[in-house]
């Protein structure tokens, strides 16, 4: 009689697991995890050398586990247990009162010099061919939100991905070597961070946009640019619940008055937009966005022009991830004609050949501080290919 209870049980486990594979194999698929802030598995394709050396099965098995049936719904428990355990950290991120941080776990004793050398080379790539074209480049190192707070870690826990503060400042330094424009805007939102700096996302908010915004014109016009500065501009918090990056890695559970912010214009700017060559709405916010940080800019886009028909203004080309959408929001108004890159979304010209074509008459390039020796995407722009 035992032994035909555990036979029913050992079937109806393996049932389940069996039905639940299925309906995580077969079911319709999403691209990406909306909480993670990441693109999901694809089934791999199998071949002879992928099934021998084993790769195939593990990459079906990391498939299975991103397609799971109920996966976010069991996510989100472990989530509520683990904030109910009160573990400082869940997720991968670190609780510190009512800011949200990475935790990068042991820091590494030192960085890619290889990796930085690479990124150090295509910049000066890229500012030899604006020389050429009579362009101004500059590059805009933005402190990451980790980086701006990193003071809010508790003592136990490791505050950056390194030991210490020499990829930065090597990297700082390589490009002073190379004679690279550089506005280190640590100098300026690191004196706030807390008013320019999201607590639940990694980005600067909008009050740090801004500030980047004011402190590159002003570094322009020492560069001999001439254009207006938009001083008239209104900033408040939208009242829906801001769920930034790191809260929704916590896939929301985490309790936060952190706010989003929307800005508006003393005097509008009229313009015209296209988003990978096709016309889009005359916005800069995507109010289906205000509660993330899409709303800027509608999200990462390859390609976006905007045109504001100022024959007297500058033809700026913005080159960066996402730190570029809340400042290219403001930006455009000092400009006859705005354009900005994303290299992990563009797949058009390398950006010696972008800007031989353009002939912009200002380059910037918005980099992390996390992310700044990274040659993939926007580390390289096309150039390594």
């Amino acid at each position: 009689m035992k032994n035909a209870k555990h036979i029913v049980k050992t079937v109806l486990f393996c049932g389940t697991l069996a039905v639940f594979s299925a309906v995580s194999v077969f079911s319709p698929k999403e691209k990406g995890s909306f909480y993670e802030n990441r693109r999901l598995a694809v089934f791999p394709v199998p071949s002879v050398e992928t099934v021998l050396d084993g790769t195939f099965f593990s990459d079906v098995e990391t498939y299975i586990s991103d397609h799971f049936a109920c996966r976010v719904p069991l996510l989100r428990l472990n989530v509520r247990k683990e904030l109910a355990l009160h573990n400082p950290v869940v997720s991968n991120t670190v609780i510190a009162g009512d800011t949200l941080l990475p935790y990068h776990g042991k820091p590494r004793t030192d960085y890619d010099h290889e990796n930085m050398q690479t990124v150090l080379d295509a910049l000066s790539q890229v500012s030899a061919a604006c020389e050429t074209v009579g362009a101004k480049f500059v590059y805009l190192s933005i402190p990451e939100q980790s980086s701006a707070l990193r003071y809010k870690y508790p003592s136990y826990l490791t505050s950056g991905t390194y030991t210490d503060d020499s990829m930065r400042t090597d990297f700082l330094a390589g490009l002073d070597a190379r004679g690279i424009d550089c506005l280190n805007m640590a100098e300026y939102l690191c004196t706030d961070p807390e008013k320019y700096y999201s607590k639940t996302d990694h980005h600067y908010n909008f009050y740090g946009a801004y500030e980047t915004y004011l402190r590159t014109m002003e570094h322009l016009q020492t560069l001999g640019i001439d254009a207006p500065v938009t001083t008239d501009v209104a900033i408040e918090p939208i009242e829906r619940p801001f769920l930034g990056s790191r809260s929704r890695k916590l896939l929301g559970e985490y309790p936060t008055n952190d706010k989003l912010y929307r800005f508006t214009l003393g005097t509008p700017v009229p313009f015209t937009r296209t988003d990978n060559g096709k016309p889009a709405a005359s916005t800069v916010v995507n109010e289906n966005f205000n509660n993330v940080y899409d709303y800027y800019m509608g999200g990462d886009i390859g390609e976006t022009i905007i045109k504001t028909n100022r024959p007297g203004l500058p033809r700026v080309l913005v080159v960066g991830d996402s730190f570029t959408n809340p400042l290219e929001g403001i930006l455009y108004t000092s400009c006859d004609e705005m354009r900005s890159l994303d290299y992990r979304h563009y797949d058009g010209e390398n950006i010696l050949d972008y800007i031989a074509d353009y002939q912009p008459d200002v380059v910037l390039y918005v980099r992390d501080d996390l992310t700044c020796i990274t040659t993939e995407g926007n580390g390289t722009m096309g150039l390594a290919e």
